[in-house]
């Protein structure tokens, strides 16, 4: 079993060539890790901390249905999620080259809050 975080290695690249100076270093939590780091924390069991991770975040949670009503949702400390219109616009395929008519569309987005760009930052007291 892998610990709470996998980790890969990106290398960038300058110009088109790959350039190992570049490389960074990224970690991921899936869904199964981050249900058990919760129930760990809170000591409830890891099906209701699945139960919570999932009334929250899945595609029928909670955030989900407020978003899809318009509404914005403000975690203090945290960020805000909201829906973002898109308007429609031209764009091109990238197999033949040809304009495409791109619909317009609403688009969900996440900001920091102020907290947890410090936290992220190392800048927390």
């Amino acid at each position: 079993m892998r610990g709470f975080g996998g980790t890969t290695e990106k290398v960038g690249m300058v110009a088109g060539v790959l350039d190992p100076s570049l490389t960074v270093k990224e970690t991921s939590v899936n869904k199964a890790e981050l249900t058990s780091a919760l129930a760990m924390r809170t000591k409830m069991s890891k099906a209701d901390a699945g139960r919570a991770i999932e009334a929250l975040f899945d595609d029928k949670g909670i955030i989900a249905a407020e978003l899809k009503k318009g509404a914005k949702v403000q975690i203090m400390g945290f960020g805000n999620f909201e829906a973002r219109k898109r308007a429609a616009r031209t764009g091109r395929n990238p197999k033949t080259g040809g304009v495409i008519q791109i619909k317009a569309s609403i688009a969900p987005a996440f900001r920091a809050g102020k907290q947890l760009k410090m936290v992220v930052n190392n800048k927390m007291k």
